[in-house]
């Protein structure tokens, strides 16, 4: 499917203000003025002279303000946070290409299968080859017409698929399930899809590149329906579609009269078990299976497959 403090305040411990001294003492008899305690008269005097001491408190917060505004320190602050913006940067441009890559259309501009043929089995199973080919590699793949991430596995491998299928290096038998039916409109849009399929494989099988187009253009944007959406394709509208990508009337007869539909149900809850067996109980869809165990679809799982 399928790539990040500020500083405490300082305490205030400031002492008490000097208490009043004592004031000048009215005139003696003699007529001068005379002063009261000396211990009192100098607290007076330091008093009138208007000068105060601060807080030591005030003061160690005023030092402190100073060094934060300091030039040096402000210029220590740009460089962190210009060195903070160019990493966030890089980390956001890294996921970006890394989420492309992860993501990028796999063997892009190859396009349709042209020399791959497709044969039904008595249970279902629809194995899709190159004549005469000896493959590297044999694959089983798990889908469900109404499913979105089967629709991504087409969108991102398909090309990929074709052309491997194309130059004789795989062989892929197709397991189509049915357990989303209840997320379509018409409550059985999955195993009509599947129906579909086995009609085109029985009747336009031997039509190179025909069976890898009709599972493509049920994949495609254009065609699927939406999970829970207001509608889905008729019968008539899945034999168009097969028409339209070459499919012979008698595959297109087939699709419309619904005459694999029950078939591909009895298949769709075979394949399921099996899913569910290969998959510990997790069955989900798309699963691709090689020599009984299920893939991990990294980007290039086929390319390593088939190397």
């Amino acid at each position: 499917m399928n790539g990040y403090g500020e500083d405490s305040a300082v305490a205030q411990s400031g002492s008490k203000s000097p208490g009043k001294g004592s004031t000048s003492g009215g005139k003696a008899a003699n007529g001068k003025s005379t002063t009261g305690k000396a211990g009192g008269g100098s607290a007076g005097s330091a008093g009138k002279s208007g000068r105060t001491t601060a807080p030591a408190g005030k003061s160690r917060q005023s030092v402190a303000a100073a060094r934060r505004s300091s030039p040096s320190n402000n210029r220590t602050q740009l460089i962190i946070g210009g060195i903070a913006i160019v990493v966030i940067i890089g980390i956001v441009v890294f996921g970006v290409v890394l989420n492309r890559q992860q993501t990028a259309t796999q063997a892009e501009g190859y396009g349709a299968s042209t020399q791959s043929v497709a044969t039904a089995s008595a249970d279902g199973v629809v194995t899709v080859s190159k004549p005469g080919s000896t493959p590297k590699a044999t694959i089983d793949v798990y889908e469900d017409a109404m499913c979105p991430a089967c629709a991504e596995l087409e969108r991102q491998y398909g090309q990929q698929i074709n052309q491997q299928l194309d130059n004789g290096n795989l062989t892929v038998n197709y397991h189509m399930v049915n357990f989303l039916n209840p997320r379509s409109p018409s409550g059985d849009y999955s195993t009509r899809a599947a129906g579909a399929l086995l009609c085109v494989a029985q009747n336009s099988g031997s039509q190179p590149g025909v069976y890898m187009a009709y599972h493509s253009a049920l994949f495609s944007p254009d065609h699927q329906p939406e999970e829970g959406g207001s509608s889905d394709l008729t019968n008539q509208q899945l034999a168009d579609l097969a028409t339209s990508v070459g499919a012979n009337e008698a595959a297109a007869g087939c699709i419309s009269l619904g005459q694999q539909t029950q078939a591909a149900a009895t298949a769709a809850t075979a394949f399921l078990a099996t899913l569910n067996q290969v998959t510990g109980g997790q069955a989900q869809t798309p699963t691709v299976v090689h020599n009984g165990a299920p893939l991990s679809l990294t980007t290039n799982w086929l390319s390593t497959l088939v190397s």
